[in-house]
């Protein structure tokens, strides 16, 4: 029986390029979306890292400053500690170097752990996701589904391409 993967979603959803990693879940394969634990979390902390790091695999969802607008990356959560991975900004109020740093401190698993992030540029609220974003999220989705079925055609993930989500008006 292979282990359930925990998936913890960053960002606001209403607010730009910050809900990319919401806007991908969305379109995730619905039995895929059932076969794995979803939590949301505007601003990771450590305690909830280290809850999922214990449950089993991890993939923490987040846009990211610091690559290319709709650029996909991914960094083993480990790698966050020894400075091997790309300089990742993000709008939360502790980095998510600091996050995994705390959660290490505390006998987590980072080797159950991944960071997936997609490059973003607009943060305004209750904008829609970027251009660049947009039009990579189907990628984005691809790189999640990879993740959590390493074995499966990513492209399936996004054989049907869904509208975008329109802004909440507040």
């Amino acid at each position: 029986m292979t282990a359930t993967w925990t998936v913890l979603v960053c960002g606001d959803r209403a607010s730009g390029d910050d809900g990319a990693a919401s806007a991908a879940v969305e379109r995730l394969p619905r039995r895929l979306r059932s076969e794995v634990r979803i939590r949301s979390c505007s601003e990771l902390q450590p305690g909830e890292l280290v809850s999922a790091l214990l449950s089993g695999p991890c993939l923490v969802l987040d846009t990211v400053e610091g690559v290319a607008p709709g650029a996909v990356i991914s960094v083993p959560l480990a790698e966050l500690l020894t400075g091997g991975s790309p300089n990742l900004r993000s709008s939360h109020a502790i980095a998510m170097p600091l996050v995994v740093r705390l959660a290490a401190a505390v006998g987590a698993p980072l080797a159950a752990g991944t960071f997936l992030g997609i490059g973003g540029s607009a943060y305004h609220a209750a904008g829609p996701l970027s251009r660049d974003v947009d039009a990579a999220l189907d990628g984005y989705v691809a790189a999640i589904v990879t993740h959590l079925r390493p074995g499966t055609p990513a492209r399936r993930a996004s054989r049907r391409r869904r509208p975008a989500a329109k802004p909440l008006r507040g």
